[in-house]
Order: C-alpha cells, then structure tokens, then sequence
C-alpha cells in the first residue's frame, strides 16, 4: 500500500476507519477515500500513466510541484513526520522488503501492537498518543 508519491497507505486515517476503509492508491476506485480518487493531483497524473510507473521519482519532472506540496505537508502539518519523497529514496537504496519493514516496526504502537495514524499521531488500536513529531516515537 505505498502510493505514487511514497506515502505509505496503511498509516492513513482513511485505511485505518472501520467501515469501509480505503485500500490505498493502487486499490479498485470503488475501495479508495473521496479525497484520493478525486482531489488527489498525483494519482490522477498523466504522466505516472504514461510512464507505466508506480512510482513518481522516475518520472522526469520530479518532484513536482503536487509532489512538493505533499512532502511539504506531512512532514509538517501532522503530528507525526512522514516524507513521502525520503520514502521512495530508501525504497531504491534498500528495496521494498526493507522498507515495508522499517515501516511496520516504526507505525506499530508499543502498547497494543495496532497502527499509529500519520494524521492524528493517535494509535487505531488503544489510542495512545504519538505526538512527539518524530516518526519512529515510544
């Protein structure tokens, strides 16, 4: 579940509500949140398409400015740090296997084992806070 951009779908509010959670970027439109099928400017990219890519950091123009403008908002505006741009970096130095990990031991919650929300720093499981801004926090 990591999108275009490098956000890791799992940690959204979106993925982690109980009725009908969206199932990422990559999932069927009809499983996917408002806000990504329809005002997401990455997903909808032409150019993405054309470059039969998953990811944007093949793409020529990147970042782009939608690109930036994501990177500049979760690695400021949310509780916790996220880069989508420093995702997709260690996904090419390391491989997808070593990032999927780091991810799952660095959005679990120390307490209940359940997902942290990138949105709201707030564990989906026992709903501990994590509002320290680091991403990997106790």
């Amino acid at each position: 579940m990591i999108a275009p951009c490098g956000l890791n779908c799992a940690i959204c509010k979106r993925a982690l509500q109980e009725v009908s959670p969206c199932l990422g970027c990559h999932g069927p439109d009809e499983a996917i949140s408002d806000f990504c099928l329809n005002r997401c400017m990455i997903r909808k990219c032409e150019r993405l398409r054309e470059l039969r890519s998953d990811f944007c950091d093949v793409c020529p123009s990147y970042p782009c400015e939608d690109v930036l403008e994501k990177e500049t908002r979760y690695t400021g505006a949310y509780p916790l740090f996220e880069s989508p741009m420093g995702n997709l970096a260690y996904i090419r130095r390391h491989g997808m296997d070593a990032f999927l990990q780091k991810e799952r031991t660095g959005w679990t919650c120390g307490v209940c084992g359940e997902v942290i929300c990138v949105h709201s720093g707030i564990c989906s499981g026992c709903g501990k806070e994590y509002g320290d801004r680091s991403k990997y926090g106790s």
